[in-house]
C-alpha cells in the first residue's frame, strides 16, 4: 500500500466524533465514497492530537489498518469456495468445550482481555 485516501464525512459536535471513509491504491475502488463510514472520537482515541495536521495524520494511520481490512474482505467476496462456505454456515448452532480451545502448556493459547 503506498497511499491511503481519507474522506471526513461529518463531526457529530454532541459526542465529538469524526466520521470517515477510507480507500487505497490496494483497495477495489480508490474512491472512499465507495465504501462504508466509520467513527473516531478524536478526544478518546488521539487525545495529544491538537493540530488539523496531527489529527488528519492520526485519521490516516487508522484509515491504512482498515483499508488493510477492506483488502480481505474484498478477496473473499471474490472467493467463491469461501463464500460457498460462509454462507453455508447460516442457521448453524453449535456450542464447544471451552477446554478444547486452551493449550495445556498455555503455549499456543490466545489471550482475550474482556
Amino acid at each position: 500500500m503506498n497511499t491511503v485516501t481519507v474522506k471526513i464525512v461529518n463531526f457529530e459536535s454532541p459526542n465529538g466524533s469524526l466520521i470517515c471513509r477510507f480507500a487505497s491504491d490496494t483497495t477495489a475502488s480508490s474512491n472512499p465514497d465507495d465504501y462504508p463510514a466509520l467513527t473516531y472520537q478524536p478526544a478518546l482515541t488521539w487525545p495529544d492530537a491538537n493540530t488539523e495536521a496531527e489529527i488528519m495524520e492520526c485519521v490516516a494511520r487508522a484509515g491504512q489498518t482498515v483499508c488493510e481490512d477492506i483488502v480481505k474482505i474484498e478477496a473473499i467476496k471474490n472467493n467463491d469456495g469461501k463464500m460457498t462456505i460462509l454462507t453455508g454456515m447460516i442457521g448453524n448452532t453449535q456450542t464447544f468445550n471451552v477446554s478444547d480451545f486452551v493449550d495445556p502448556n498455555n503455549e499456543n493459547t490466545p489471550e482475550v482481555e474482556v
